[in-house]
């Protein structure tokens, strides 16, 4: 079987402008939408999206420390004291806020629903749990010493 060399030119058509409040005729193939002044890019709408905080799943944690230090967080979860250890980086401000067993936003609820808290269930997906975090309370372990910050 031979196939043809050259494409089949697509048929003009007469179409009206899909751009609201537009409405001018033009020709153009079966799938044109648009004139050609409403074509150009500054026409076309872009939808963006907000960015998500990073507070909701994770913690803010101001410091200035210049060299990588091993803190040992608490949970933040209400019943939860499990205690785990997280990597603080210089010029890196956001950290986990959940021990390990409870990162999974499913084994959050599931947890306070073992506990018998429904209200902090609505309430967690209703505002989005904001925290930031001062140095205060925190025991930082490093690999020379223990120290407890005050």
């Amino acid at each position: 079987m031979q196939l043809p060399k050259s494409r089949r030119r697509q048929k003009l058509r007469e179409k009206r402008c899909q751009y609201p409040g537009c409405g001018k005729i033009f020709f153009g193939i079966h799938i044109s939408k648009y004139c050609p002044e409403h074509r150009l890019d500054r026409y076309r709408i872009r939808k963006r999206t907000k960015p998500e905080d990073v507070n909701i799943k994770n913690q803010t944690y101001k410091h200035n420390y210049t060299e990588v230090v091993t803190m040992v967080l608490t949970c933040d979860l209400e019943g939860c004291e499990h205690q785990f250890e997280v990597k603080i980086y210089p010029r890196q401000y956001v950290y986990p806020k959940y021990c390990p067993v409870h990162r999974n936003e499913y084994k959050r609820i599931r947890h306070l629903e073992q506990i018998g808290r429904e209200d902090l269930i609505e309430k967690m997906k209703a505002e989005g749990e904001n925290a930031e975090v001062e140095s205060i309370g925190h025991q930082i372990v490093d690999s020379k010493s223990v120290e407890n910050v005050a």
